[in-house]
């Protein structure tokens, strides 16, 4: 037995239509409330998980990726004695001979932004970096990208181990800070 509806034109709308039913404003409100407290719950999260910046160091100081300097190195606080000729150690971590500035990027001069950017350089027993990468950002892309540049250009001298040459890993700051007149 079966049972047939009567022909119906497709044009016509149904006899018993369903009544739509809407959201109050009040609800939609509470959801958009909501939403906000979540997005300035997890941007406030983002920024504290993010350490503050190191120190300010001079643009090339090597720090070296060991947990503790050399025995033989001898760090001294004044560039002068930096510079001077001291017997070579047998073993010492790479430091950079040729650092030229990075440019600073011209849109975030426009923004003000300044920073510290923490690249590290896997150098070679060559002197001549190899896999440059940020070890810590600073705020901008721009200034992280115009250090990862700077880096790449950079001359090494290479680490030494047993009095011989070999490759290593060092972490290098760039500072980028505005001129203040």
């Amino acid at each position: 037995m079966s049972v047939q509806h009567p022909a119906r034109d497709p044009r016509t709308p149904p006899d018993e239509a369903l009544p739509r039913k809407s959201a109050s404003p009040v609800v939609w409100i509470a959801i958009l409330l909501v939403l906000l407290a979540l997005i300035v719950f997890f941007m406030s999260r983002r920024d504290a998980a993010v350490p503050p910046p190191a120190p300010a160091t001079p643009i090339g100081e090597v720090i070296p990726t060991d947990a503790a300097p050399p025995a033989t190195a001898t760090r001294s606080s004044t560039p002068a004695d930096r510079r001077a000729p001291t017997a070579a150690p047998a073993d010492r971590e790479a430091r950079p001979l040729q650092q030229p500035a990075p440019e600073y990027p011209a849109s975030a001069v426009r923004a003000g932004d300044e920073g510290t950017v923490l690249v590290r350089a896997e150098v070679g027993a060559d002197g001549k970096p190899g896999k440059v990468e940020l070890a810590q950002r600073s705020r901008s892309r721009d200034l992280d990208r115009a250090a990862l540049a700077a880096v790449r250009g950079w001359t090494f001298e290479p680490a030494l181990r047993d009095g011989k040459p070999v490759a290593s890993t060092v972490q290098v700051p760039v500072d980028f800070r505005l001129a203040t007149q």
